[in-house]
């Protein structure tokens, strides 16, 4: 019986480790989807005509931000929300412009589930109750220079940017317009109704996003910690406590007064800033860096006065730590696999990366089915446990072995009769998509004509098949 379990067990870990050598690379996603969330609709007054189409009596959803999610195998407990900055959409987050993987597959990789926001009114946020013009006015170069990418046609020195043509017309085209006036109360209420929508995870802003970040945490404490890469407005104070308006070349920077009740839900948060190069440390002609300067400075006093009031919250100004070139974009530069392992080790600092309770979960889960099985095995209720076997199970009897079909019909026909199993021990262990069962029983049988007791170790192997599990393999080791 022991040698049973044994050469089992080393089977099914030699198999799993051979698929684990072979998919190095591989990454599993268990569930994926897209959905809108929040937003309003308007309906005209009136009532609509089929047989004489007009505005009368129609609606027109809109303000909702749609997301896009995948959720990894194995995932951690808390996913990580990517919400994009201004003129962008989820496309921030995804494939870098020179073809590497972005950030949404690097954390994926890390076994956390991501969900990419397009917000209200951009990209597939969808449509706005106001019509609206999109100019197609060339600034293309303009916006280089706000990113720190280039100033007019001269690269930074040494900037983390891919600089071949394909990779700066890759980056250009996933610009976007937007389809109305941005409006932060409509882009806050969708990203909170995401949480509310999925419960507690991690929210991770960049740009025009970091303000608005803040915001969305004050309306939902399903926020559970922020990762804001290089916020550019939007920096709350407590009332009174608002430093003064910064100039710039690129334009004056101001805070946001709110109320100091407020302010506190973002001291109960872990907080991380990132900033990347080419900030300069006193005021400067180019807008593209002097923006950024009193950004910088502002993020400084806004951590500042979190902590003050005692918060946990971080400034990271990349190049002060070694890290240099990096771009606005620093989660999609040449070394973003360096910034994203900074982010993932402050979640793991922070104790945001724990694992679900998944496989205690699916502990109780498999428990719960494995006794459920001896019950429908006693009823002789075959309709359940042919949804429970895999087509291809085999089932060894100490009189034999045989498969799925055999199984049903002996116990269909009461040939064997599980008229009665008393489980005294369960051990549950589970590798990736598999589940091994040891049962230790007294079965009360009926074999033909004869009624029956015997101790058996019974071994159970589980798949994993969509969001079911099936049996697999059922093995009696009688115990002596």
């Amino acid at each position: 019986m022991r040698k049973t379990i044994i050469s089992l067990f080393t089977v099914l870990m030699f198999f799993g480790a051979k698929a684990q050598d072979s998919n190095n690379n591989q990454l599993i996603i268990q569930e994926q989807g897209v959905f809108a969330v929040g937003g309003t609709t308007v309906e005209a007054e009136g009532t609509y005509n089929p047989d004489n189409p007009k505005t009368e009596g129609q609606t027109l959803h809109v303000d909702h931000a749609t997301v896009q999610y995948q959720i990894p195998s194995n995932a951690n407990k808390l996913p990580l929300i990517f919400w994009h900055g201004f003129g962008q959409t989820a496309r921030t987050w995804q494939t870098t412009a020179d073809g590497r993987e972005g950030f949404q597959t690097i954390f994926l990789r890390k076994n956390y589930p991501v969900y990419l926001i397009d917000q209200p009114r951009r990209g597939q946020g969808g449509r706005s109750p106001q019509e609206t013009t999109i100019p197609a006015t060339p600034n293309e170069q303009y916006w280089l220079g706000m990113f720190r990418i280039a100033k007019g046609d001269d690269y930074m020195p040494n900037v983390q940017f891919d600089k071949s043509p394909e990779t700066l017309n890759q980056f250009y085209r996933q610009i976007s317009p937007d389809l109305g006036t941005i409006d932060f109360e409509v882009n806050t209420d969708a990203v909170s109704a995401l949480f509310d929508k999925i419960g507690n995870g991690v929210l991770v802003t960049h740009s025009h996003s970091g303000g608005q970040g803040w915001i969305t945490a004050i309306k939902n404490q399903n926020i559970k910690a922020i990762v804001s890469y290089e916020p550019g407005s939007g920096f709350v104070f407590p009332q009174g406590e608002a430093p003064p308006t910064m100039p710039s070349a690129g334009g004056p920077l101001e805070a946001v007064s709110i109320s100091k009740e407020d302010f506190l839900i973002l001291t109960k948060i872990p907080i991380i800033i990132y900033y990347g190069d080419f900030i300069p440390e006193t005021p400067s002609e180019f807008y593209g860096t002097d923006n950024w300067r009193t950004r910088l400075a502002m993020a400084k006093l806004f951590v500042e006065t979190i902590n003050k009031y005692g918060g946990d919250a971080k400034v990271v100004h990349l190049p002060e730590i070694g890290i240099k070139g990096n771009t606005h974009f620093p989660m999609s530069d040449l070394n973003n696999k360096e910034i994203a392992k900074l982010m993932a080790d402050w979640l793991t600092e922070k104790g945001l990366d724990k694992t679900s309770n998944s496989e205690t979960s699916m502990n109780e889960e498999i428990k719960t089915l494995s006794k459920a099985k001896w019950q429908w095995m006693a009823d002789k209720n075959v309709d359940s446990l042919s949804n429970l076997f895999h087509e291809k199970a085999k089932f060894v009897h100490m009189g034999g072995t045989w498969g799925t079909a055999r199984e049903l019909q002996v116990i269909e026909s009461g040939s064997i009769w599980y008229k009665k199993a008393d489980v005294h021990n369960v051990s549950v262990e589970i590798f990736g998509n598999t589940a091994i069962v040891w049962n230790e029983i007294t079965l009360l049988a009926v074999v033909g004509n004869n009624e029956v007791s015997n101790r058996f170790m019974v071994t159970e192997v589980y798949q994993k098949n969509g969001s079911d599990w099936k049996l697999t393999n059922l093995t009696f080791s009688k115990l002596m």
